[in-house]
């Protein structure tokens, strides 16, 4: 099978493409050079999606795309929205155009679990959406803009829920380690603060891997097992370091949780959670050590 893979030097793709490589044949669309230990592991495509698609950079003809490119000012708003809508809009209408001329039987769209908004529970795939900013809003557009196109691909979305690991930088669980590793105190939200079930990327690969054989359309979370409050997860991190969490409380909790059930990952991408949530945060701490 042929793939092409946006994303591929980001933190989620990297570890897809080290999945994929030797089984699949990868071209790999990344806005620079790919960092040494990827430069062979795929056809490294050098191409800006911010920009209009440049169809003569990608081949003629091509099995699965898997969309996982994204700006990296998505919490610039306003001024980097023209660059998320570029990435999380517009690149994904292109290339489901450039796919049904490449004769592509698959698109596989990673989309993200903040789609739902904050819920009482955990939310199946038929729940309704109410993405609370911008950059969530861009994210389920694109979701919309692959219903139609079912008529002529198989349409996967994934919806992962707070992806993490070592290496990570910037996202909820990296920089909650960042803090506790420095000896910093961390704010909190309410007390205890937000519910919610973090996945490890080994995990979210083995599901996006599993989501390229699939036949037919499907919406699927991609989530952990265990919920945790951010409360717990902050104390969580201590542990592992050995050390006291400083928490300071502010405000009133959060309006709801963010929680993903993953039952149909389990039962439609055959993908169960492996690693347990104590031992991905020890990588996340002994990384940044």
């Amino acid at each position: 099978m042929t793939v092409l893979l946006t994303g591929a030097t980001g933190f989620i793709g990297r570890h897809l493409l080290q999945r994929l490589a030797g089984e699949q044949e990868v071209f790999a669309i990344a806005r620079a050079a790919p960092p040494a230990e990827l430069a062979d592991l795929a056809t490294w495509i050098r191409h800006d999606l911010a920009r209009p698609l440049d169809r003569e950079l990608l081949p003629a003809r091509i099995d699965t795309i898997v969309h996982l490119a994204q700006s990296p000012r998505y919490r610039d708003f306003p001024d980097g929205a023209a660059d998320v809508f570029a990435l999380n809009v517009a690149a994904p209408a292109q290339l489901l155009d450039y796919a049904r001329g490449a004769g592509a039987e698959r698109f596989v769209l990673c989309s993200t679990g903040g789609v739902y908004g904050l819920n009482d529970e955990r939310v199946r795939e038929g729940h309704s959406v109410s993405p609370l900013n911008f950059y969530l809003a861009s994210k389920y557009a694109a979701e919309v803009l692959l219903v139609p196109y079912r008529e002529v691909l198989q349409t996967i979305v994934l919806r992962p829920f707070f992806v993490y690991g070592a290496g990570q930088r910037g996202m909820l669980v990296a920089s909650l380690a960042g803090r506790v590793v420095r000896g910093e105190a961390v704010s909190v939200d309410g007390d205890p603060g937000l519910r919610v079930n973090p996945i490890h990327v080994r995990d979210a690969a083995r599901a996006i891997a599993a989501a390229i054989a699939l036949g037919g359309s499907e919406v699927i979370n991609v989530a952990g097992d265990e919920a945790v409050t951010i409360t717990d997860l902050v104390h969580r991190l201590a542990r592992v370091t050995g050390t006291e969490a400083e928490i300071v409380h502010r405000g009133d909790d959060p309006a709801g949780d963010l929680l993903g059930d993953n039952s149909r990952m389990k039962d439609v991408l055959g993908v169960v959670p492996e690693v347990a949530l104590d031992d991905g945060l020890r990588e996340v701490v002994d990384e940044l050590r």
